[in-house]
């Protein structure tokens, strides 16, 4: 993992993880984002609708082999159910945290067809599959794996100079989401199984109205 620095008051960072990093770009939108407001977190979060509405996944398959999912067990129930076996037929490790049992794929992920690397799993995907990359942005980590991330940041980064005045406004009007992103976990569980979808759209009506 390597970390590339923001300047800020606050010391935050955000961490690229892989070994092809891109400084430049990651650089940039730190710089501009930061600047949308002095809390690091609302200011991190709003970008990353931003740039979650310009993402548009590659199907490469490289988040299915680096980073294989976690899963809720009714989300291991559903996948065993889709596949016709039982939950302990599946090839994934079952642990306990914070007293709710989950289950982890291993590296690469079993249901990942090799050949067309599409998933054999997708109708039932759990929240980790749906939520990647999102999920890892929104805790201020990028994964160099995945090619498509770079691009949407890129057009974020973009769109964020050109809108500044607009998203400041966005982020008062949605401050209670983005406090719900860090204090609710059924809102957030919510959000991830649907992609952030939701918060993506509101925040779009917002700046277009």
């Amino acid at each position: 993992m390597c970390e590339v620095g923001l300047d800020n008051n606050m010391d935050q960072k955000i961490y690229v993880v892989g070994s092809e990093i891109k400084n430049d770009i990651v650089e940039e939108f730190s710089r501009v984002f930061r600047g949308l407001h002095r809390n690091f977190w609302y200011a991190l979060r709003i970008s990353v609708l931003i740039v979650i509405s310009f993402f548009e996944c590659e199907k490469c398959g490289r988040c299915c082999m680096y980073s294989p999912p976690v899963f809720r067990r009714d989300e291991a129930e559903r996948i065993a159910g889709f596949l016709g076996k039982s939950v302990d037929e599946l090839p994934l490790t079952m642990f306990v945290q914070f007293f709710d049992v989950y289950y982890r794929a291993p590296k690469p992920c079993p249901f990942l067809d090799k050949e067309n690397k599409k998933c054999r799993v997708y109708e039932v995907r759990g929240a980790s599959c749906r939520s990647f990359p999102h999920e890892w942005l929104m805790y201020a980590m990028i994964p160099t794996y995945c090619p498509a991330v770079f691009k949407a940041i890129k057009k974020a980064t973009k769109f964020i100079k050109e809108n500044k005045e607009k998203i400041q406004v966005a982020i008062e009007i949605m401050e209670n989401d983005l406090k719900r992103l860090a204090g609710d976990s059924k809102f957030k569980d919510r959000m991830r199984y649907m992609e952030y979808g939701p918060l993506v759209k509101k925040l779009m009506q917002v700046l277009n109205s």
